[in-house]
């Protein structure tokens, strides 16, 4: 009874991870604004943004990185999709003054189908996303659809050897290592795609696959 009440949260909490609801939405999120500010940190600067960059975080979450997103380009345009309305809100709120600007705008909806342009965008960034996505190469194909020409995606995550549970981790739908996610960026379009591994002497568990569209 125990062992199943401990399935049955688990579920229940990883859906909450993966599409924020409610009051208990509100507080992943807040968690999430306090856990992931250095992946969020250096995730963008892997993306060597110009101050008219036009950029497309998929999975924004609290609006963390794309409060940052819109500090850097003071001269362009950032946009941002998540799967839930609770985080839709929450970063809202947080970057209110760019959104009424007209420097940021936010949505609710699927990463497989990103209701944007093809080639409307420099730079593509997702974070702490890629486990929630039924079908990664599905996201990554739209990705490389909205970026133009020369445009880079950076994938932040944390890779299987690292997750906890140790070996456990290679039985679960949603993680993966540098490598596998590599092979993923490449069946999606971008020809060329590498690993980025976090800052030193900091333990820094997430590594990034970079692709660049060709």
């Amino acid at each position: 009874m125990i062992d199943f009440a401990r399935r049955k949260y688990g579920v229940f909490l990883n859906e909450q991870y993966r599409r924020p609801s409610g009051f208990i939405g509100q507080f992943i999120g807040a968690r999430m604004a306090r856990q992931h500010q250095p992946e969020n940190k250096w995730s963008v600067s892997l993306l060597d943004l110009q101050p008219s960059d036009h950029v497309l975080e998929i999975g924004f979450g609290p609006g963390i990185a794309i409060a940052l997103l819109a500090s850097l380009t003071p001269a362009g345009h950032i946009a941002g999709i998540d799967y839930s309305r609770k985080m839709v809100s929450l970063a809202s709120r947080r970057n209110r003054e760019a959104i009424q600007s007209g420097r940021v705008a936010l949505c609710y909806g699927e990463a497989s189908a990103l209701p944007f342009a093809s080639e409307s965008f420099d730079k593509v960034l997702s974070i702490h996303a890629l486990y929630f996505w039924r079908d990664p190469v599905e996201v990554l194909r739209e990705g490389w659809r909205v970026l133009k020409p020369g445009g880079t995606f950076a994938l932040t995550f944390l890779p299987k050897d690292r997750w906890p549970g140790g070996d456990q981790a290679a039985t679960i739908n949603g993680v993966y290592s540098g490598e596998e996610v590599v092979c993923l960026m490449k069946e999606a379009g971008f020809v060329q795609a590498h690993i980025e591994r976090g800052p030193e002497p900091k333990p820094f568990r997430e590594l990034a696959v970079v692709g660049v569209k060709y």
